[in-house]
């Protein structure tokens, strides 16, 4: 059977196999239907999209991603963490803990920036 055949004659025929072998069946008649379906989806999207004449993402495609996603989420948190402390210590006159927050935000963000330099100057 192939992706093409699944037709609503194929999902009625897995309906009265279930009903045919019980209830003992029914996870594997499912699983194998479902399966089906997704496949059926899948290369549906595929012929749509072209993602079928693409080939799969390189290894470093996945590092740069990585990257990315470190760098928004350093970023994203610098500013909670930064926005937090400010307005902790922004009634009283402890400049000094602020300032030291600050400091420590900037170095974090620029060494995290750092890294992904020299990463992507390795390729």
């Amino acid at each position: 059977m192939t992706v093409d055949d699944l037709t609503p004659q194929e999902i009625a025929a897995a309906l009265a196999a279930r009903r045919e072998l019980g209830p003992d069946y029914e996870r594997e008649i499912a699983a194998s239907l479902a399966d089906r379906m997704q496949a059926r989806i899948d290369a549906e999207v595929a012929a749509r999209t072209g993602a079928g004449e693409k080939s799969a993402p390189s290894p470093r495609h996945d590092l740069e991603i990585a990257d990315s996603v470190t760098a928004r989420w350093t970023a994203l948190g610098s500013l909670a963490a930064g926005t937090i402390v400010t307005l902790a210590t922004s009634d009283t006159s402890d400049h000094g803990a602020l300032s030291a927050t600050w400091f420590g935000i900037i170095v974090i963000n620029v060494a995290v920036n750092l890294g992904r330099r020299r990463r992507r100057g390795r390729s």
